[in-house]
């Protein structure tokens, strides 16, 4: 669902979409099959995830922008998604990531994320100018790649429930698996290597996705921050479905709420 809501905002909504790109879909998963005791080290990785993932997002759109032609612009997709997975692997292994974020600079953190997501999209904003309407053509959501969508969401389940008990994985290592990026490069190379779809629209809805990525990583970490603030009491943890539910729900109205605001400031 997460994959072909992402594909349709590209083309009818692509601010909106951007912002959708680090949409905390296994984040809430990691929280429903977590423990009580676990909540708080799932929570220090975790909040890492939405930043790393932010940055690999701007990555690949700036790069399919500034790279892509007709010939090559399928190969480069799937060559900038290798290559963005590979990145991943490498960032999240490092020390600082898997210490997390400690428990007394989570809000700061968290504050941070946002007025940085804000400043950079103010300074998108001010250099590209007025934007177009973010209609851009009905032949840009068509559904593809289906069968990868399926693999790779159901490989995420099974790396983020599976893995850690079996092999006794310490807790942050769930936060850190909940933030694998497959959801969101399913998204982006559905857009990037549909051949099908004019070179200059796929460039045009990825320009106008990064009216919206900058604050994408403010979206995900309010959501990780104020959902683990909730479990973290005894007795809120036994409703954990419920409270994600209602964190993604308020988190995907914040998107759209936003993404409308962003789109009405650009073409002003």
């Amino acid at each position: 669902m997460i994959f072909a809501l992402i594909v349709w905002l590209a083309g009818h909504f692509p601010t909106a979409a951007g912002l959708m790109l680090t949409f905390p879909a296994l984040n809430g998963l990691a929280f429903i099959f977590s423990r009580h005791d676990t909540v708080s080290a799932i929570t220090r990785t975790m909040l890492w995830m939405p930043l790393v993932n932010g940055i690999l997002c701007v990555t690949y759109l700036a790069a399919f922008i500034l790279l892509a032609t007709p010939e090559y612009a399928s190969a480069l997709a799937w060559m900038l998604a290798a290559g963005i997975a590979l990145l991943w692997l490498v960032l999240v292994t490092r020390p600082l990531v898997g210490r997390g974020v400690p428990s007394q600079l989570q809000q700061p953190y968290a504050i941070a994320i946002a007025a940085a997501g804000i400043g950079l999209t103010a300074a998108w904003m001010y250099f590209t100018g007025p934007a177009a309407s973010d209609s851009i053509a009905a032949d840009a959501t068509r559904p593809a790649l289906t069968w990868l969508k399926i693999a790779l969401f159901a490989l995420a389940m099974w790396l983020l429930i599976v893995l850690p008990p079996r092999f006794k994985w310490k807790d942050g290592a769930s936060g850190i698996l909940s933030g694998l990026p497959l959801v969101v490069l399913a998204g982006l190379l559905s857009v990037a290597q549909d051949g099908a779809t004019d070179l200059e629209v796929r460039r045009t809805l990825f320009t106008r996705m990064m009216l919206g990525v900058w604050l994408a990583p403010a979206m995900a970490v309010a959501f990780i921050f104020g959902v683990s603030r909730v479990l973290a009491h005894h007795g809120a943890h036994a409703w954990r479905i419920a409270v994600v539910a209602a964190g993604w729900l308020l988190c995907f109205t914040a998107i759209i709420a936003t993404g409308t605001a962003l789109r009405w400031l650009s073409a002003s």
